[in-house]
């Protein structure tokens, strides 16, 4: 498989992530079956009532192959991937339309070009050039499919796929193709959402019939100030191993109806945190937790994604490093579909591209470096699968 075709055509396919990356995932099973991978896809609908799939798929080494004496890992390798982008809404490339998968300048241009169709398209060129009968272990190849809406994809997949069973229990390692210039990253944050809601009485703001429900809110914002400047200074709350070190706490503020001359029937406090591994960032969620509560607010806290971290010392990392020839894995400020696999302990984040590049309104990728990540590619998937 030609890496820069394969990139085009995935990027040809509208598979925006409020809709349903049906006929993309239908395009990698075509492709996995002809690579000669068992796939299984299996439906689901998000958290927004969209239907989406998710692709498993594995290919074991030929019946009474022996493993050789070089192998570190009977349980093989998996890649873990999503098929969905994000909006192409505000899209300005000078290039080419958001699906066009035009090449100029030495770059593909295009939605998913960088987050993440390219590493995928790296990573099917990798497979395709080592032949079933050289494997002495699987491989494995997992795609998601809302990745940027919630990665409910990733969780069903860790939850109930199993293939991934099967990774886990025979010991296999995973890495995740996300653009990392082709960096090493060993860890990332996650993500912890509270929403606060406070109830009033919508009427016309000229009577007094109404009441604003902001003004319940108003004890919770300014606890609210105080952690944020506590999670930016106090050390329990830092980890100087990412940039920036703190846990990034945001809040967002929303009114319904959400016009002057109505008073605010409801008011919506949205607290954003991204974990960090090594502090103590759940102790600051359940004090939030807390003070709304007794304050008579009504709280919804989804399960937090906790953070990515493999160790720098373990075998996974020390490998990539050695076969990307690189010297000190990195930690990245963003999250990805591994905060859904803890069960997966050698786990990494290796893509080419930079995420600087993804979510832009003019999306593009190095063909160099999408060349390059079939080599890493190609040499992780030799050493920990023939």
């Amino acid at each position: 498989m030609d890496v820069l075709s394969t990139a085009q055509q995935l990027v040809a396919i509208d598979s925006v992530t409020s809709d349903s990356n049906a006929d993309v995932t239908q395009r990698l099973s075509e492709w996995l079956t002809r690579l000669h991978f068992s796939v299984r896809c299996e439906a689901y609908t998000d958290a927004h009532g969209t239907r989406k799939q998710l692709l498993a798929a594995r290919r074991d080494p030929p019946a009474g192959r022996p493993q050789t004496s070089g192998q570190t890992s009977q349980g093989g390798i998996a890649f873990f991937c999503h098929s969905d982008v994000v909006s192409v809404d505000g899209w300005n490339c000078p290039h080419a339309g958001p699906f066009d998968g035009t090449i100029a300048h030495d770059r593909l241009w295009g939605r998913g070009a960088c987050d993440m169709k390219g590493p995928i398209a790296a990573a099917l060129a990798a497979v395709a050039r080592i032949e079933p009968q050289q494997q002495t272990a699987p491989i494995y190849f997992f795609v998601t499919g809302d990745e940027e809406c919630g990665m409910l994809g990733a969780q069903l997949l860790s939850q109930h796929s199993p293939e991934y069973a099967q990774l886990v229990a025979e010991g296999g390692v995973g890495i995740i193709g996300e653009p990392t210039s082709l960096q090493v990253v060993n860890a990332h944050k996650g993500g912890c959402h509270i929403d606060v809601l406070s109830s009033g009485v919508a009427a016309h703001s000229s009577t007094s019939e109404g009441r604003n429900a902001n003004w319940q809110l108003i004890p919770l914002l300014s606890f609210l100030e105080q952690l944020h400047h506590r999670s930016q200074t106090e050390p329990q709350f830092l980890n100087q191993t990412f940039t920036p070190p703190t846990l990034s706490m945001n809040v967002v503020l929303e009114n319904r109806p959400a016009a002057a001359n109505i008073t605010v029937g409801q008011a919506v406090c949205r607290v954003f945190l991204r974990p960090m591994p090594d502090t103590a960032w759940e102790q600051l969620a359940e004090q939030i937790v807390q003070r709304a509560e007794q304050l008579g607010l009504e709280v919804h806290m989804p399960p937090p994604l906790g953070p990515l971290v493999t160790p720098a010392a373990s075998p996974l990392v020390q490998t990539a490093l050695k076969l990307a020839e690189q010297s000190q894995p990195v930690a990245v400020s963003y999250a990805t579909d591994g905060c859904c696999f803890p069960q997966l302990t050698e786990l990494i984040v290796i893509g080419p591209g930079d995420i600087a590049q993804a979510h832009r309104p003019d999306e593009w990728i190095a063909v160099e470096q999408l060349r390059r990540a079939v080599d890493i590619y190609l040499r992780l998937f030799r050493h920990y699968a023939t």
